[in-house]
């Protein structure tokens, strides 16, 4: 997150959203889950930073790691999560913004495996400041893992199809009421994580979702849509690997010369 965000106004909309009767967004949220675990696996991960966790952080879900570490701006989130870390002595949750932790988390002796950036940089206003702050605390070989929604995806070219936006890179009602700042497409995304000096190791996008949030939100309260089609879609990336409702790129630091203060 980035120090220009009103960070309450954007608590108080997503504790909202998540004390609907139902909403489209856990289930999303549990799709991200299993999609940054795919990657965890595949590298190393004894210490950990998770770069904007809101209510989700991902060390309930993590094992074999020696340290946790969380950067979350939102007192509200913090509270949260403390609650779940209680007891937890190798879980250290720093409250603030990632450009303003940096110089708290250099002053540790043991590098980041593994960072987690799952889906906050689309919610920034300076994206390229927050991959900045990001690469500051990586060593040679840390592995950052980021993700945020596709412009590309099957459910917004199926509203731009029918007429319902003018452009694919118009702004959604759920981009406009979280203060979401970018919309990515692939060439977007990568040209951002490599002129900010990172490499990229593998990629793609998740989840065909046919619907906006709220379509598919009634459909599942009619019972239209139950768990089985939620994986079926959830594994339809494979006959449609761009269109994912979200993409994701594991990367690592190209050039580690002067990158640190």
């Amino acid at each position: 997150m980035s120090d220009n965000i009103d960070i309450h106004d954007y608590s108080k909309k997503y504790l909202d959203e998540y004390g609907k009767p139902f909403s489209f967004e856990p289930v999303l949220t549990d799709v991200r889950r299993r999609q940054v675990l795919k990657s965890l696996t595949k590298y190393r991960h004894e210490h950990i930073l998770e770069v904007g966790c809101g209510l989700h952080p991902l060390f309930p879900h993590c094992t074999r790691f020696k340290s946790y570490t969380i950067v979350e701006p939102s007192h509200e989130f913090i509270e949260h999560v403390a609650g779940l870390a209680a007891g937890k002595r190798n879980i250290r949750i720093v409250e603030g913004f990632m450009e303003q932790a940096c110089e708290e988390l250099l002053t540790g002796d043991q590098a980041f495996d593994f960072i987690i950036v799952n889906g906050v940089l689309h919610e920034v206003p300076q994206p390229e400041r927050l991959l900045q702050s990001v690469r500051r605390v990586c060593g040679e070989d840390t592995v950052v893992y980021v993700s945020v929604p596709n412009v590309y995806s099957f459910h917004r070219l199926l509203a731009y199809e029918m007429g319902y936006i003018a452009s694919i890179f118009d702004k959604s009602e759920m981009e406009a009421k979280f203060q979401r700042h970018t919309r990515f497409d692939k060439k977007l995304l990568f040209e951002m994580v490599e002129r900010n000096g990172f490499g990229i190791l593998s990629h793609g996008t998740y989840f065909i979702k046919p619907f906006s949030n709220e379509q598919m939100e009634a459909m599942v309260d009619k019972n239209i849509v139950g768990r089985d089609i939620v994986a079926g879609l959830e594994a339809m990336t494979k006959y449609m690997p761009d269109l994912g409702c979200e993409m994701f790129v594991d990367v690592k630091v190209k050039d580690l010369t002067n990158h640190r203060p």
